[in-house]
């Protein structure tokens, strides 16, 4: 493994961890080898908290005459033997210390056998754990007392080519077969629970299935026609995934790619169920290769092939899963079925929902719906009956409502179609998508209830798409920045309380305004003041403005928009010039004009006429910079440095009648205006609300949040009242109104 970045820890662990396990498993196999000798394996302990010692000595070997007969008497464990033959079976307990081993050999357990172990039929070749009361007693404790209450092995139909270590609980099951369970896991009231080699060899076969790496193939965009098969690895992310899809190929990876050695030890599968400590497969009919790390846990499932588990996941409630990696903390459940499936950390699916060939990236949930050929991305949420097929939505964020049709991906030829989509996308209820379509360039956007999207390429961010008159939708660019501020301030405290997947945290965690989105502003804005006709009152089409696709704009949408993509980029510009020299005067004193406007090269400005540069005349088809892979991502000189790039093309426009003397003036003053129109506006836009409701619903104001006391608009209140304090700040240091007067 290549990847040494400190965010990578845990995903290197991880890997690690499961290979320990494996190997454990490996080393307990090799105590079949000689059927009639006593063998001493030193292994590491579970819990080492529990521990004085980091390692402890097993004794295996073949039971005594009298252990035998212990156990086949009905009167005492009266279990059975499928075989012929007793060499079969062998016992496995814990040594005292690591030198007692050999006079612990000759220890008779018979009287633990009694008391841990009943009414079993067992077969092949198992190794049975025995508890003694000393050396290797399960410590009982608040969190452990459930499972250790429950230890032995009791009541099962068959047990066959096993491992079960000393304190594990296994009981009620129908047939246990090809299974290594450790201490502390538990195998309660199942049908069969088994590991084939066939089974091995068809999840390699369907989809390079690799139990060891925890690797497997996934499917999406086109269902058929083609794809975009991508290798995904249980500990993978996001930034692995895109790069492997050459998602990430305008902007280069600058976030760090886990790298992994995919070999595997003596080259060989391990053709068996593996049971970590604390892991437990409960009340599942059919059960068959999976590996279970700690604390995860397949619960009342219908059935489930080829699955591994990362520590506190779950497959569970009447789930049909088969070829699936669960990230930590992820869900599957209640009636669902997944096949060929990924969930990184804390993702669910369920309640009700099908799914094949997904990737869901952290955070994100899907229930009542089916998804398929899919990446759903990060924060993403369709909590209704919904349709996904195709869809490439690495950046998530969105929410599809109930009736949602994303997945016409069917010419009458083939079902080769696919749409990407960009963060942020809301999908209105009962929308009917008709592919392809692009929207990774129009963030933000909303496509309203009942709307029929025909294929197309949108360019214009925070949209409004809606049924407009002569069947033809109508779009109004900007729409959630001029209308709706309050979505967007929302939206930004409300990711970043649900991003609890804290091991994705290096990545997931990027501002809705950045400098990604807002080079596309410039561009969206540059096609809004520079349409391909002139003096229309309606735009209709690619054909008159790029990236408004197949819909019609009216003039005063398009004005809206370009005022809404201008207040946008001026606030972001300004802000940063803002927090700039607040950052400056609290770490200088007695700074002058001339000195701050050159910290903040402002020094030899000149205000002239700007234009824009125009729209382009044929649109790039790319995917837009990742926000990990932004330079300003994690650097925030970077981040300056950008803003400072968008401020330099604003000056002119915000400069009105000056010579440069009151530069600096204006462009504080410009950012105090911005500030006070925006928590103005996200105020109205909630209010509207608390207005229509209060006019139509019985009851409305007594149960409903008010615009005033409203946690989002009282932010956006503070925070202008902040921006105007940080800017009399800087006034002061300069020099109070000299700052207007002596440039």
């Amino acid at each position: 493994m290549a990847s040494n970045h400190p965010a990578l820890l845990p995903f290197i662990e991880s890997r690690q961890t499961r290979h320990a396990y494996i190997d454990r498993t490996q080393t307990l196999l090799s105590a079949f080898t000689p059927k009639d000798q006593d063998v001493t394996i030193t292994l590491p302990n579970i819990n080492t908290n529990d521990e004085r010692r980091p390692t402890s000595t097993y004794i295996i070997r073949s039971p005594s005459s009298k252990e035998l007969a212990v156990l086949l008497d009905p009167q005492q464990c009266n279990c059975r033997l499928s075989g012929t033959s007793s060499s079969s079976i062998k016992l496995m307990y814990r040594a005292a210390g690591n030198g007692e081993a050999p006079s612990m050999a000759t220890w008779d357990v018979s009287s633990s056998l009694k008391d841990q172990v009943h009414n079993c039929c067992f077969g092949g070749q198992v190794i049975i754990g025995v508890l003694l009361d000393g050396p290797d007693a399960v410590v009982v404790d608040a969190k452990r007392k459930r499972i250790s209450n429950m230890i032995g092995i009791s009541n099962n139909g068959l047990i066959q080519n096993s491992i079960l270590e000393p304190g594990c609980a296994i009981h009620n099951n129908s047939e246990v077969s090809n299974t290594h369970v450790m201490k502390y896991a538990a195998i309660i009231g199942c049908g069969s629970l088994i590991c084939t080699e066939e089974t091995v060899a068809k999840a390699s076969k369907s989809c390079a299935f690799d139990m060891y790496n925890g690797s497997m193939d996934v499917e999406v965009g086109p269902e058929a026609g083609g794809g975009r098969v991508v290798t995904v690895n249980i500990e993978s992310t996001l930034v692995d995934v895109c790069h492997a899809l050459n998602i990430d190929s305008n902007g280069g990876t600058s976030a760090p790619l886990l790298q992994l050695d995919s070999t595997k030890k003596d080259g060989k599968e391990v053709v068996m169920n593996v049971l970590c400590p604390h892991s437990s497969i409960l009340h599942t009919p059919q059960t068959n290769h999976v590996h279970l790390l700690p604390h995860s846990s397949i619960d009342s499932a219908t059935s489930v092939a080829s699955a591994l588990l990362l520590p506190q996941s779950t497959i569970k409630n009447g789930c049909t899963v088969s070829h699936a990696l669960l990230q930590w903390n992820a869900t599957l459940t209640s009636q669902s079925d997944a096949h060929h499936v990924f969930l990184m950390e804390r993702s669910e699916v369920g309640p009700h929902s099908f799914t094949a060939n997904a990737i869901y990236g952290p955070d994100s949930h899907v229930s009542g719906g089916e998804v398929h050929c899919t990446i759903f991305g990060p924060n993403a949420n369709s909590h209704h009956q919904s349709l996904l097929i195709g869809i490439l939505w690495p950046l998530g964020r969105g929410n599809v409502g109930y009736g949602s049709n994303v997945g016409s991906n069917h010419t009458g030829r083939i079902p080769d179609q696919e749409t990407s989509v960009g963060e942020g996308t809301f999908w209105g209820l009962g929308c009917v998508i008709k592919f392809p379509v692009d929207l990774t360039s129009a963030p933000y956007s909303i496509i309203a209830a009942g709307v029929q999207l025909p294929p197309q390429r949108i360019g214009l961010p925070f949209s409004l798409i809606t049924d407009g008159p002569g069947g033809m939708n109508q779009l109004t660019p900007g729409w959630l920045l001029h209308y709706s501020p309050y979505t967007i301030a929302r939206s930004e405290v409300k990711f970043a309380n649900r991003r609890t997947a804290k091991r994705h945290d290096f990545y997931t965690g990027w501002k809705i305004l950045r400098g990604g989105v807002m080079d596309m502003l410039v561009d969206a804005r540059d096609a809004l003041l520079f349409p391909k006709v002139k003096s229309a009152k309606i735009f209709k089409g690619e054909k008159d403005i790029g990236g408004l696709g197949a819909n019609q704009l009216t003039e005063k949408g398009r004005q809206i928009g370009i005022r809404a993509y201008t207040d946008a980029l001026q606030r972001y510009a300004l802000r940063g010039l803002l927090q700039r020299l607040v950052e400056l005067v609290n770490s200088q004193k007695g700074l002058t004009l001339v000195e701050a406007l050159h910290h903040v090269g402002l020094d030899d400005v000149v205000s002239q006429s700007s234009g824009g540069v125009g729209a382009s005349s044929k649109p790039v088809v790319d995917w837009p910079v990742l926000p990990w892979n932004e330079a300003s991502h994690s650097d925030p000189e970077a981040l300056w440095k950008h803003q400072h790039s968008i401020l330099m093309k604003e000056i002119p426009s915000i400069i009105r009648n000056g010579n440069g003397n009151d530069t600096l003036s204006q462009l504080l003053q410009k950012c105090i205006a911005l500030e006070k129109d925006h928590a103005v506006r996200v105020y109205n836009s909630k209010s509207r609300d608390d207005v229509r409701g209060a006019a139509t619903v019985p009851g409305y104001k007594d149960v409903h949040v008010a615009a005033e006391k409203d946690s989002v608009v009282l932010a956006a209140k503070e925070e202008a009242a902040m921006v105007q304090k940080e800017v009399i700040l800087v006034e002061e240091a300069l020099g109070g109104t000299a700052v207007r007067s002596r440039l």
